[in-house]
């Protein structure tokens, strides 16, 4: 393609957008509205993958004391843990390790606990399984033990969270069709407007030997910018919100306590920008596509 013939191309497609200026507009809104959507979903089920690998980098199980025993309870509770030959190996948290830990998590808040001691915070024991399938039946001798306040074992919280991102995933995929649908049919109606309003131009362009394409490619032009100027808005505002959720979460000292962190955005944003704009120019080219193929009959 020559040079002359590209920039007569590119400009044609300017020139729609700005002739069909309200459909134009809706057809951006639409795409914008739906990328962020598409944002939305990414940035969740992501954070949900992080969560997972690090639950999974975890001790198998984690035994927690109650706060109240003495040396001699705490004691029987390790005996009985250094007896079950399902368990490999473990690691006993004192209330002086464990307080340094809170120190740890708090941050720049830990100053909530100062003062208090350690006396509040329980013993407890980290282990690792011979086979980790033995993980519920570990759970129940160990939950139903005197002086066992909790058992967490990180495998739960997996299959809970693995749960939730196949949901997330099911969700966004039907969510993301209808918006992606809705996207293409109002680009298809943009595209055909301006079919319509240079109908005559067109039959004189194929009447001296103008090929399809050269008449299709302005009008595929106009859905594609269509589609990449909805792309750059979408990533900006999720971009907005994503800075003031992890903002939020990050300072959440709760989540924190239960070993849940939020992706740092810059980890996140160039998949993210990338996939937005191949989708942008995906739903604006069909968008044009679809309304040529049926409007483009001349």
């Amino acid at each position: 393609m020559k040079l002359r013939t590209g920039k007569y191309i590119f400009k044609e497609g300017i020139i729609n957008i700005y002739k069909n200026i309200l459909m134009s507009f809706a057809s951006i809104t639409v795409v914008t509205a739906s990328l962020i959507v598409l944002g939305g979903f990414f940035v969740t089920i992501a954070n949900i993958n992080h969560n997972i690998e690090r639950q999974g980098e975890k001790p198998e199980m984690e035994v927690f004391c109650d706060a109240k025993l003495d040396d001699s309870q705490i004691a029987s509770i390790e005996w009985l843990i250094m007896s079950d030959d399902r368990i490999k190996e473990y690691t006993m948290v004192s209330r002086e390790e464990a307080y340094k830990e809170m120190e740890e998590i708090l941050g720049n808040n830990k100053s909530v606990i100062e003062g208090l001691g350690n006396d509040f915070l329980s013993v407890s024991f980290t282990l690792n399984l011979v086979n980790s399938e033995d993980a519920k039946e570990v759970e129940k001798k160990l939950s139903v033990f005197p002086g066992v306040d909790n058992v967490k074992y990180s495998q739960r919280a997996i299959d809970f969270m693995s749960k939730l991102r196949y949901w997330v995933k099911v969700g966004s995929s039907f969510v993301l069709f209808l918006l992606v649908a809705v996207s293409v049919v109002i680009i298809s109606n943009t595209i055909k407007l301006a079919v319509f309003a240079r109908k005559k131009e067109i039959n004189i362009m194929k009447y001296i030997g103008a090929t399809d394409w050269f008449i299709r490619l302005p009008f595929i032009v106009e859905g594609v910018i269509i589609g990449l100027i909805g792309a750059v808005m979408s990533f900006g505002l999720v971009n907005f919100i994503y800075s003031r959720v992890f903002n939020i979460v990050n300072l959440n000292t709760y989540l924190k306590i239960y070993g849940l962190e939020i992706i740092d955005k810059s980890e996140l944003y160039f998949t993210l920008i990338i996939n937005m704009l191949l989708i942008g120019v995906v739903v604006g080219a069909l968008g044009s596509m679809v309304s040529i193929r049926k409007h483009l009959r001349v």
